[in-house]
């Protein structure tokens, strides 16, 4: 069975390409796909055969998805409608090289009354793929924890956690475990047309995520509820773009909204092993981040 990787050069798409071949799927089985295939040359020394796909080039994804099984579908970081023409154009080339089942990487606020910007996208995304006639495995993620660590250095140094968020509570996910879950999901049929919902362990409040961190650095880290608009002055103080901003605004009024608070045990129904709890993955996340000289 050959598994295709789309995305393989992203933060999560790299991680399922490493456990794929952690739970012994041979290279010779595994196709990692890229916008930019000289940056995934380490999959290529392994045996991965790598090739090119554009998701806003249709004519390259012909050819990427040829002799593939089973496709793991990452959607980029584009805007919603973008991202709808590239889900349709992947979808068409892949019924077209004869694809048997799609996993696809969805969000747990796909949901109509949502107030994350890119649901719409999500809800469209899951509904294509289920009426397309191709084989489905649904991953719907929690918010991303591992990114906390790169913003742990500058947080500790102000001693607050600036989030726009009031009674909301997130069950935070770490990529490596998301990865874990998306490389069994794609690995064994009997995942096929599934809902699968990959979360952490527990619902964080804001103070409990502050105290994480707090144990995890050794400083005194403090929730401090922001405005919206306090939130998006301290992302431009960071340079972060205006759209990035509108995102990541909407995901934690999203989150505030009880978004991101259900709690499932999919993780180790699929893997065999629970995802690592917040505090344990960033305090030992950070121990290599220090070990590695970074600041």
């Amino acid at each position: 069975m050959k598994i295709n990787v789309l995305g393989a050069t992203g933060g999560l798409g790299s991680r399922v390409v490493d456990a794929l071949l952690d739970r012994g799927v041979s290279p010779e089985n595994l196709i990692a796909c890229s916008r930019s295939p000289d940056r995934i040359q380490r999959f290529k020394h392994l045996g991965i055969d790598i090739r090119r796909a554009d998701y806003n080039a249709p004519e390259t994804l012909s050819g990427a998805l040829q002799g593939t099984d089973v496709l793991m579908l990452i959607p980029s970081a584009s805007d919603v409608e973008p991202r709808i023409v590239q889900h349709s154009n992947i979808l068409d080339a892949a019924r077209c090289a004869g694809v048997k089942r799609v996993v696809l990487v969805s969000s747990s606020a796909a949901r109509t009354d949502s107030k994350f910007l890119i649901a719409p996208y999500l809800v469209y995304a899951e509904s294509r793929l289920r009426t397309s006639g191709l084989g489905w495995t649904i991953l719907r993620n929690g918010i991303y924890l591992d990114p906390l660590v790169d913003w742990a250095p500058a947080l500790a140094a102000m001693g607050r956690l600036p989030y726009p968020v009031s009674r909301g509570r997130v069950a935070y996910v770490s990529r490596d475990d998301l990865a874990r879950a998306c490389a069994a999901a794609c690995a064994l049929d009997r995942h096929a047309d599934q809902v699968y919902e990959l979360t952490g362990l527990r619902a964080l409040s804001m103070p409990d995520l502050a105290s994480a961190l707090t144990h995890a650095t050794g400083q005194t880290i403090r929730f401090d509820e922001v405005t919206e608009e306090e939130f998006a002055e301290i992302c431009r103080a960071d340079r972060v773009p205006e759209s990035d901003i509108a995102i990541l605004t909407s995901l934690y009024r999203a989150a505030d909204h009880g978004e991101f608070e259900h709690v499932s045990d999919d993780i180790r129904l699929l893997t065999g092993s629970p995802p690592v709890p917040a505090q344990d993955y960033l305090r030992e996340s950070l121990r290599r981040y220090r070990a590695s000289g970074r600041r």
